[in-house]
């Protein structure tokens, strides 16, 4: 594979992303949840985008992959571009730059709309965030096919698992310092549906724990793809 055919699929990638609908408008519901948050809690802004901006934003990366299998276009796209690691690494670093940048985007509104000092690590920070997600989205999506499974994965994994797991009586404090995204929203400091946790390691430590699953998650995907038929 030539670094012009890497261009290539990564363009084709940011065509596919750009010119549907359906990413736009999920980005504007998102938008509207954080702001909205923002605008009725002015001291949550960051938390509006982080809690619900973001897993709105993963989902729009996972159906990059699970609407191509569902339409069976992924056969098409494999076809033109035979090495299959290099599609899924095209789908991820497009979608992690979208959601990026939507994400560093929601942030500055939801914080102009609070009316809070905003800080270029909060940008930054939430920014990486959803880049991380969107990596996580279209790996979770190569791994299921199905837009209705990933969906359900990557909404109750950070918005229902891990809150319920991170306060069980007793093994809570235990579980928690170990829940991927309790560990991101450490780094990010905002306070979530988590309570104060011990903690084995700084929050780099915790940034870097994250994104070893996500590299874990896409990871396996890379080789379930090539594996896998289309």
């Amino acid at each position: 594979m030539t670094a012009s055919s890497a261009l290539a699929a990564l363009n084709a990638e940011r065509i596919k992303l750009t010119t549907l609908r359906s990413p736009l408008w999920s980005v504007l519901l998102a938008a509207a949840l954080s702001v909205g948050l923002a605008a009725t809690a002015p001291r949550t802004a960051a938390l509006g985008v982080a809690a619900f901006g973001v897993p709105v934003l993963m989902v729009v990366a996972a159906l990059t992959v699970t609407g191509e299998y569902r339409t069976r276009m992924i056969a098409t796209t494999f076809l033109a571009t035979p090495a299959r690691a290099v599609v899924l690494c095209a789908k991820a670093v497009v979608a992690a730059v979208f959601c990026g940048l939507s994400a560093a985007l929601m942030v500055i509104g939801a914080f102009l709309v609070a009316g809070e000092p905003l800080t270029a690590r909060t940008v930054a920070g939430i920014a990486l965030y959803a880049a991380l997600a969107a990596v996580l989205g279209v790996g979770v999506g190569a791994l299921l096919r199905h837009s209705a499974g990933a969906v359900s994965v990557l909404l109750l994994w950070p918005l229902l698992v891990e809150p319920l797991v991170g306060n069980l009586p007793g093994r809570g404090p235990q579980v928690g310092p170990y829940l991927p995204f309790a560990n991101m929203f450490r780094f990010l400091d905002v306070q979530w549906l988590f309570p104060g946790y011990e903690w084995h390691w700084s929050t780099t430590g915790s940034l870097a724990y994250f994104t070893a699953l996500v590299g874990l998650v896409f990871a396996a995907a890379v080789i379930v793809v090539n594996r896998r038929d289309a």
